[in-house]
Formats: C-alpha cells, sequence, structure tokens
C-alpha cells in the first residue's frame, strides 16, 4: 500500500485482505506457522519497547525452534526486511549483524519481497456473511468428502473460520452434532458492550483454540444453512472435534447426530460425562431416577407440603397443569433467552425436520411467541401436534412454525406439572 505524491497512504479497496494480497504476507506467515504451531520453542527476551504514540509497550524476542532463528530465516527467504537501528540505539536483536547478513543474501538474490517479478498473487473468495457465494461453494466441498483446511480463527468452540487451499477459499464452519455453549461476544447494537458467556462457553472457546488455531485440520462438509455457514466434521489428528467436547462436558448431543455415523460414539461420550458430571453436566440431575426413587419409597406418614403455583391449563380429563411461582424467574429469563435469540437469528421456516418425541420451538398461534414444545404426533398430512412443555397445553402446527432450540434451552426440565385432584374422579359419560 504505497503512499501517493502528499505521502498519504491510498485507500485499500473493498473486501482487501493483507494476509493474502499484500505480496508474500501468506508465504511468511505459511513459513511461520509450519516452524512454530505445536513444537517446542526457545524464546529468549531481547529488549522492552515501551508504549508510545498509541502503541502499546512490546516485548521484542528472539524466537528459536529446531535450532534455527525464524527472524533470520525469515529475512534469509525474503519474506521480510530488517528494521535499521542507529550505532548507538542498543535496543535490538542480539543477532542484529546475522540479520542484515542474511538480508544483503537475499537481496542478491532477488528472492521474496526484494524480487521484481514473479511475485504471488492469491485470489481468495470469502463466503462468509454471503450466503449466494457460499451456495456456488457448497456442492464441490460437499462432493470432496474430506478436506485439508486450516483454521484462521475461531469465534466459539464449535465456530469458526477456516481456509480451503484446494478452493481458494474462506468458509465459516460450524460444528456438526452438537450443541456448544458460547461465549463472550458484543452486544446486539454494539456500542462496546458484551453479552454475558454461557456456562462453559469460554472453557469450550479456549479448548478448541488450543487445539485448532492455525492447525492443519481436516473437515467433512455435509449441511449449508441459511447464513451460508458450512456444517459438518473436523479431525485434526484423526481426533473428531464434536466427540471431544461432548466427552469433556463442553458440549451436548444434537438430534441432528442420531442419524449420523458417529451417533454411537457421541452417545457414549455424552453419557461419560453425564456420569463423570463434568462441565454442563456438572449440576445436572436425572429426573426419571429421582421420580422412581420417590415412587419405590416406603410409605411414611403423610406431610402436607404447600406451595404457590400458578394454574396454566386445564385437561378435558380434569387434570391441570401448573408452574411453581419461585421458579418464575429461572423460567422468564429461558424465555428471553429463545426469544431473543429468535430476533437476532430468525430460523428458516422448513429447516426442521420434525421428529416424534424430539423437544424443538415452536410458534404459538395465540402471540407468535417461541416457546419450548415437545413433538407428541406427526399426522398423515404432514401436520404436527406439539404439547408445550413450560405451560401444558397442546396445539397442532405446520412443521413451518417449529424450528431447533437455542443452544444451552434445552437441558432445563419442564416448567409445568401435571396435577390431579386426590380422590376424584370426572365422569366420562357426556350425558
Amino acid at each position: 500500500n504505497s503512499p501517493d505524491e502528499e505521502g498519504k497512504q491510498s485507500p485499500r479497496p473493498k473486501g482487501f485482505k493483507p494476509l493474502y494480497d499484500i505480496p508474500w504476507m501468506y508465504e511468511a506467515r505459511e513459513f511461520i506457522r509450519k516452524k512454530v504451531i505445536g513444537k517446542k520453542i526457545l524464546v529468549i527476551v531481547d529488549y522492552i519497547q515501551p508504549a508510545k504514540d498509541n502503541f502499546p509497550e512490546k516485548t521484542c524476542c528472539t524466537v528459536i525452534a529446531g535450532g534455527i532463528n525464524i527472524a533470520e530465516a525469515l529475512v534469509a527467504k525474503g519474506y521480510a526486511t530488517v528494521v535499521r537501528y542507529r550505532n548507538d540505539n542498543d535496543q535490538r536483536s542480539a543477532h542484529y549483524d546475522k540479520l542484515l547478513e542474511a538480508e544483503l543474501k537475499a537481496q542478491k538474490a532477488s528472492i521474496g519481497v526484494h524480487a521484481k517479478k514473479d511475485i504471488p498473487t492469491h485470489r481468495i473468495q470469502d463466503t462468509s456473511g454471503d450466503s449466494a457465494k457460499a451456495r456456488k461453494f457448497f456442492p464441490f466441498l460437499k462432493r470432496a468428502q474430506k478436506t485439508e483446511a486450516v483454521v484462521e480463527f475461531i469465534a466459539s468452540g464449535s465456530r469458526m473460520r477456516l481456509y480451503i487451499p484446494k478452493e481458494s477459499v474462506l468458509v465459516t464452519f460450524l460444528l456438526a452434532g452438537i450443541n456448544c455453549p458460547r461465549g463472550s461476544r458484543p452486544a446486539i447494537g454494539g456500542g462496546g458492550a458484551m453479552q454475558q458467556a454461557e456456562p462453559f462457553g469460554e472453557e469450550a472457546l479456549q479448548f478448541t483454540k488450543e487445539k485448532c488455531l492455525q492447525r492443519d485440520v481436516i473437515v467433512s462438509i455435509e449441511e449449508m444453512d441459511k447464513a451460508g455457514n458450512f456444517i459438518g466434521w473436523l479431525w485434526i489428528e484423526n481426533e473428531n472435534l464434536s466427540i471431544s467436547l461432548i466427552d469433556l462436558g463442553l458440549a451436548s448431543m444434537h438430534h441432528t447426530a442420531e442419524t449420523s455415523e458417529f451417533a454411537r460414539a457421541i452417545k457414549n461420550a455424552e453419557e461419560n460425562a453425564i456420569k463423570k458430571r463434568i462441565g454442563i453436566w456438572k449440576d445436572y440431575v436425572e429426573v426419571d431416577k429421582e421420580i422412581e426413587k420417590e415412587r419405590n419409597a416406603s410409605v411414611q406418614d403423610r406431610i402436607v407440603k404447600y406451595a404457590k403455583v400458578i394454574i396454566t391449563e386445564i385437561t378435558s380429563d380434569g387434570t391441570f397443569f401448573a408452574q411453581n411461582i419461585e421458579l418464575g424467574n429461572k423460567l422468564e429469563a429461558l424465555m428471553d433467552k429463545i426469544h431473543q435469540e429468535f430476533i437476532t437469528n430468525a430460523p428458516l421456516p422448513g429447516s426442521y425436520v420434525p421428529r416424534k418425541g424430539q423437544i424443538c420451538a415452536a410458534r404459538f398461534t395465540a402471540d407468535e411467541q417461541w416457546y419450548r414444545a415437545r413433538v407428541e404426533k406427526i399426522t398423515d398430512d404432514k401436520m404436527v401436534q406439539v404439547f408445550y412443555i413450560d405451560y401444558g397445553n397442546r396445539e397442532v402446527l405446520s412443521p413451518t412454525r417449529l424450528a431447533i432450540l437455542p443452544s444451552g434451552t434445552e437441558t432445563e426440565p419442564p416448567y409445568a406439572t401435571e396435577y390431579a385432584l386426590v380422590c376424584v374422579k370426572f365422569a366420562v359419560d357426556p350425558d
């Protein structure tokens, strides 16, 4: 980006990507990445550069990998130039003279940044946020089955940015088969505010960063969502990252994994994490087993325990559903989270395929809001009968009014409990 006649930097074109558009920057990055990522290195501090002109303090070091001075190797290949210092300035590398020698050799050989011809160019396509462009690449990437990629950036435990060299394309990639909590992120509307991380979202982010960032990986792309994000499986050194996150309690099994070839492995990993009570399962209570314990408990003197409830639904059989008032704040927080998520990321109608017994999100016709529901029945005309687990009412809906629940909202137990009046039986004869 050379200055113009007045010494000002010329504006960069739209979509400019320094790593790929500045000559030799990509080659320099790849050289360093392959030399140091995942390797043991020696770091020697040469000097501390104090903060100046809005730039923070810098610790300037010599990095040795495999007996090679990385800075000297970069300069020797023409991937970098040497910063010049005054003779009386000792704030410099301990190997400054060798760096100058390496630069002189690179200049004489006319290699790298000193070359006058054969300058490398990288024509990169970026599909992030561009569903139309993503659709063009999707058939090729899906057909490839397993593709080599480099992890350029990680946004959360299950969301990352990949560079796929074979297609010269940058994509946003989501791990298949799991629900993974999200870390802290900029709040909607900007202003510098941050949205709080979900429980174990930061731990999941850190695990994926340490495992994958700037690493070579293998991906298998299976689906693409409406925003142009690719969904699939990722392996690093033959380790399936989706299974690893679940095994550590940093994610739960998503219903789409049930039909995948990794269903058994994912289910086993989740069951092991639940048994260990680790990660998101730390405070997990197996409701069915607790109920069974109560049923099998020995008969004792009746203990009256009153609870304040709100009746939300009365059935034709005379039973009724009610919510415990003490849990009202938790229910409101859950509903706020679901409503906010659907305002931010509106689901694509018809993208969710309902199955009997699944917990999903359903859009209630009375107020057009989203609530948690269980699929009870799919009729012959493809309509779906759902049961709203937090309120007790039922409704028959079109599948287009159903969607996948936001991550982390499907594990909470139902807030509506069914009750019946003791010693009372309703008449079954309508007359």
